[in-house]
């Protein structure tokens, strides 16, 4: 095994001192690592929000770094578009009238930003907080009693009392798909005074998909005068369902007409890869992919994955990821920079809007130069820029080639992390699309902390030293993989199904789900684990699931709220398109 030069010495890691040795390449350097740092996470770049102007700084910045070291782009150029959603707003001459009033929006009502672009003409009937909750502990159901076919759905926002059994069902989503699931042809959201005494509209920044019927937030003197004469008052309604635990029912007089429009904006964001040509006349055919993640939140938030979403101020991302970013432009300058180039090639790689659902990595798989068939490992590289007193890194995916762990352990006897392994090929960040695909990956983190998606992850929160540990570490392993006799050897590891996004789903089929469609003719299956129910019934990768148990799925959020009401041991209807044909599969969960 060739190794990387390296030198020894006394790190210095921020706020304290950690004296062991270490081994360092001097083509990995602080002063180059905090040079890209501070031009990634300063005002500058303003957050790098994918389809931003200053994400186009961003690429260019990259290709040209790339183009500095020598190294070739992998198609036409180094900047691979792609187009990503970056606003949803409502329409001008989007109307809301009840007999011979015609309401102002944004004064007496705003469309959700998930609503679709339709027109209803019907009477409006009050759904209480809009539950149907069946379980040990409560039998609730706020339809009982009431027709809502082709009508307005009238539900509070919020939920009754502040408990689990109820805050888990209270997503406004979650309750307009149950609208309309009982046939409702759109939805009315009021905010009560227990819910919100000030009655104000919350802006919204979300991009999920349409769910499929108008879907506003009026005004409690709206609701109060579309329902005049049926015996409703926000006030006096709100009161009595939380007095009786149950709602009344009540129906307006005349039909509300609803025209609505939401205006879906699109920019366009990139990849930006380079590529090394292997040395070996036999192996240069064959890849060893490095990347990470170069978008943030640019001013975080409503509706961003914010954990400060009240605030609207520059996140910076320092660690998560100019980290990883700057990590890849060290280690293309290191590999370009070798008089003796590995036998392997070599492509680096930054991926866009990854905080939007891994859409750059996904557009390159999709989409590759290359052939992913003989790429032997991608590395991920996503925050490793805060490492701790006890040199921890984290690194997952080890269980997707035989030769990982080994590897890692072996190179590790010079370093000396402290190694948390993780098998599993899935996870939150770009490796993911490479898992899905059969190629081995390895993720390098150094883990979540206090400011991770606020604006305090700057750059002086950063050790460096610590990254320019990492980063070499990952040299000895690209160098290693990318040198020996045979490609790494594929295996699966794990679930290839998110439980990050599932907010309170602890059903699985045991997929990959398409998370970054705005889709709402179904959602795609990426990847199918072995020996899961999805696999056990007759799944197959490139399904694409249309409905369960005979409701519409048309994107991973209607996914997650259909499987969000079974329980172990069910068994579950699951229709799929397949070949231009839909077919029913039986799944036990």
């Amino acid at each position: 095994m060739r190794k990387h030069t390296v030198v020894a010495g006394l790190i210095m890691i921020i706020g304290f001192s950690v004296s062991c040795t270490r081994r360092y390449n001097p083509a990995i350097t602080s002063e180059d690592l905090l040079s890209d740092l501070t031009f990634l996470a300063t005002d500058s770049l303003k957050g790098r929000y994918p389809g931003t102007a200053e994400d186009s700084v961003l690429m260019d910045y990259i290709a040209a770094k790339f183009e500095s070291f020598g190294l070739k782009p992998p198609g036409d150029g180094y900047i691979d578009h792609f187009e990503v959603l970056s606003a949803i707003s409502p329409s001008d001459d989007n109307l809301l009238t009840y007999t011979d009033r015609t309401f102002v929006q944004g004064e007496d009502f705003v469309p959700m930003s998930y609503s679709s672009n339709d027109t209803v003409n019907s009477q409006v009937v009050f759904c209480g907080y809009g539950f149907e909750i069946k379980n040990d502990t409560l039998n609730r159901d706020d339809y009982a009693g009431r027709n809502v076919n082709g009508k307005w759905a009238l539900i509070f926002k919020g939920e009754p009392e502040n408990k689990d059994v109820f805050m888990e069902h209270s997503r406004d989503r979650d309750k307009i798909l149950l609208a309309k699931d009982k046939g409702a042809a759109g939805v009315l959201f009021v905010s009560g005074t227990a819910f919100d005494p000030k009655d104000e509209f919350r802006e919204e920044r979300s991009k999920e998909p349409s769910v499929g019927v108008p879907a506003l937030h009026i005004k409690r003197a709206v609701a109060d005068q579309i329902m005049k004469g049926s015996g409703f008052s926000t006030e006096k309604t709100e009161k009595e369902t939380l007095a009786k635990g149950k709602a009344p029912v009540y129906e307006s007089k005349a039909p509300l007409k609803g025209q609505i429009v939401m205006i879906r904006t699109y920019s366009r964001t990139g990849n930006v890869a380079a590529v090394l040509e292997g040395s070996d006349p036999e192996l240069k055919d064959q890849w060893v992919i490095i990347g990470a993640h170069e978008d943030h939140l640019g001013f975080g938030g409503p509706g961003s994955s914010s954990r400060r979403p009240d605030t609207i101020a520059i996140h910076y991302g320092a660690d998560d990821n100019a980290s990883g970013t700057s990590s890849v432009l060290e280690l293309a300058a290191y590999f370009s920079g070798m008089k003796e180039k590995p036998k392997r090639s070599m492509l680096f790689i930054t991926f866009g809007a990854e905080e939007m659902g891994i859409l750059g990595s996904r557009h390159f798989v999709e989409n590759s130069p290359i052939d992913l068939s003989n790429v032997s490992v991608m590395l991920n590289m996503d925050m490793v820029g805060r490492m701790k007193p006890d040199s921890t890194l984290q690194v997952g995916g080890v269980g997707t080639s035989s030769e990982a762990r080994d590897i890692l352990e072996e190179l590790n006897d010079t370093y000396h992390f402290n190694l948390e392994l993780s098998d599993a090929g899935y996870g939150p960040s770009d490796h993911a699309s490479f898992y899905a695909k059969n190629v081995p990956v390895m993720y390098f983190s150094t883990g979540p902390h206090k400011d991770y998606h606020t604006p305090f992850d700057r750059v002086d929160s950063l050790n460096i030293p610590g990254i320019v540990m990492i980063d070499d570490y990952i040299a000895g392993i690209a160098l290693d993989v990318a040198d020996r006799d045979s490609a790494l050897h594929f295996q699966e590891a794990g679930p290839r199904e998110s439980t990050s996004r599932s907010y309170r789903n602890r059903i699985t089929l045991g997929i990959m789900p398409d998370v970054s469609g705005e889709g709402k003719d179904g959602m795609e299956v990426l990847a199918v684990t072995k020996g899961k129910p999805a696999d056990l019934g007759g799944m197959k990768r490139g399904d694409i699931i249309v409905a369960i148990d005979g409701k519409a799925v048309g994107n991973v959020y209607d996914y997650m709220y259909r499987m969000n009401s079974f329980r172990f041991g069910q068994q579950i209807v699951v229709s799929v398109k397949r070949n231009n044909s839909v077919i029913d599969l039986l799944i036990q969960l």
